[in-house]
């Protein structure tokens, strides 16, 4: 299964601001991403081409999600000597996340959800894009793993109780985050 991450996500653009930083600046030309993309292979000795590049920073059209093997080492190349927060293959189960520890989620096409851990197997979205989840939707779930549908119960919407309900049914959850240190 081929995952991503909408390239107008809020990670995603963190990622690409970290990206900048090392670089020393926003890059806007062929030279540029030329030069970016050698820069990431001599550094963590992983390759990006320069189109690919151009693309998500939006000199050229043609990405609206970003695969994870780009994220992980753009990620990584942002960070500089510290290893990626993205992690795959996550399961995380809400008896061992501390109350107020936040999970952002992401599933296709294009959604995404940042839920905050309530206690109880309980949970809040905070934030949401592209989904009927709504903020400020509550339900319950003991596990939520990559690559997995999310089954919850007992969601409470504005104007409605829903007893089970699906998240990413299709293709399972392309990416799960542990939010550490707010988000």
């Amino acid at each position: 299964m081929s995952t991503s991450l909408p390239a107008n996500s809020p990670e995603m653009l963190q990622i690409v601001k970290r990206v900048e930083s090392r670089f020393g600046s926003h890059p806007d030309s062929p030279a540029d991403f030329a030069e970016l993309s050698l820069r990431i292979k001599l550094d963590i000795g992983k390759e990006i081409s320069p189109d690919t590049l151009s693309r998500i920073w939006g000199y050229k059209k043609g990405y609206s999600s970003v695969r994870r093997t780009t994220v992980e080492i753009l990620d990584a190349y942002g960070k500089a000597d510290t290893d990626s927060d993205f992690v795959y293959g996550m399961a995380i189960r809400a008896e061992e996340m501390p109350v107020g520890g936040m999970v952002r989620i992401f599933w296709l096409p294009d959604r995404f959800a940042l839920l905050e851990y309530k206690g109880d197997f309980r949970w809040e979205v905070l934030q949401v894009g592209n989904s009927k989840l709504r903020e400020g939707d509550t339900f319950s779930c003991r596990i939520i793993a990559e690559g997995q549908p999310m089954i919850i119960d007992n969601l409470k919407t504005a104007d409605r109780v829903y007893k089970g309900y699906i998240i990413g049914g299709k293709n399972g959850l392309a990416m799960v985050k542990k939010i550490i240190g707010g988000y």
